[in-house]
C-alpha cells in the first residue's frame, strides 16, 4: 500500500467512499493508476518514496 494526498473531490467507484483535499489516503499503486486513467492525474499526489520493490 502507498500514501497518496487527494487534490481534488472524487467518489471511488469500489467503495463509494468520497474523498476530500487535502486528506491522505493508502492504496494500492494499481488502483491509484485507475485513478488516474478514469479520472486524471490531478486528484492524487503520492507523499509515501516509493519502494524499488513495487516498481
Amino acid at each position: 500500500m502507498a500514501k497518496f494526498k487527494v487534490k481534488k473531490t472524487f467518489k471511488d467507484i469500489h467503495t463509494n467512499e468520497i474523498y476530500k483535499p487535502n486528506t491522505e489516503i493508502e492504496m494500492t499503486v494499481k488502483r491509484a493508476e485507475e485513478v488516474e486513467k478514469n479520472l486524471d492525474d490531478s486528484f492524487l499526489v503520492r507523499v509515501d518514496t516509493p519502494d524499488k520493490k513495487e516498481k
